[in-house]
């Protein structure tokens, strides 16, 4: 028999945690800035900034937040 949690990813925050993120951009108020995850980061729904997360603790450092055009410049 199959082990059923296996199947699922743990996710890479508790739901708990990230309904109280919010991103730092100052372009838009705060209560705009809801972060969905995004594979290993999270991504704000509104200006598309992403913030790394390792190991349960998000990179909420504006300085470090990657751009939304980060991932195309890369290629």
């Amino acid at each position: 028999m199959a082990d059923s949690s296996a199947d699922t990813a743990a996710p890479i925050i508790p739901d708990d945690f990230l309904a109280i993120l919010r991103c730092v951009n100052y372009d838009h108020p705060r209560d705009d800035g809801v972060l969905r995850i995004e594979g290993a980061m999270l991504r704000c729904a509104v200006c598309g900034y992403r913030y790394e997360v390792d190991d349960g603790i998000p990179n909420m450092l504006w300085d470090d937040a990657i751009p939304p055009d980060a991932s195309a410049a890369a290629s």
